[in-house]
């Protein structure tokens, strides 16, 4: 295998690792996602986020967590894509590969692309997943992080 290669996909495990860290800073009771801007080549991390509710959320007594509720879709936190947005503070979003740990619903697709961003790739996929074609209508290189390497040579450049 190609060093060049060999030397990404450990940095794509690298930062992998850490979006799986980000991500256990939920507090969600159902679904914990985690979200980061990765400058293309790799060398820093400008921006993360994770699902949650606004600083200083109380905890709700019917549920017992920050959450307005535990059923699917209806937690009422602020998306991790919607966190990592709001912190993010560089001029050139489309260098930056956005990783997830779950690909976006319809409404964060749509917001990655108005801020800017042209790479995002995600571990798993979200329950629902035709909204992800607006990737390709747009011209966004998206996909699985585990098919990152082999499309960032053609695709990230």
């Amino acid at each position: 295998m190609d060093t060049k290669i060999q030397r990404l996909q450990i940095k794509i495990k690298a930062f992998t690792n850490i979006l799986l860290q980000i991500k256990d800073l939920s507090v969600s009771s159902t679904t914990k996602v985690g979200c980061i801007a990765v400058k293309k080549d790799f060398s820093k991390i400008a921006s993360f986020g994770y699902n949650g509710s606004y600083a200083g959320a109380p905890i709700n007594p019917q549920t017992g967590t920050e959450e307005e509720s535990l059923e699917p879709g209806c937690s009422g936190f602020i998306h991790a894509e919607v966190n990592m947005i709001a912190k993010f503070k560089e001029y050139d979003p489309e260098n930056y590969i956005i990783m997830l740990t779950l690909s976006p619903c319809k409404m964060c697709t749509k917001i990655l692309i108005n801020a800017g961003f042209k790479h995002v790739y995600w571990l798993t996929e979200y329950r629902e997943t035709d909204h992800l074609k607006i990737f390709t209508d747009v011209g966004v290189s998206s996909g699985s992080i585990k098919d990152l390497s082999k499309v960032y040579l053609s695709t990230l450049t």
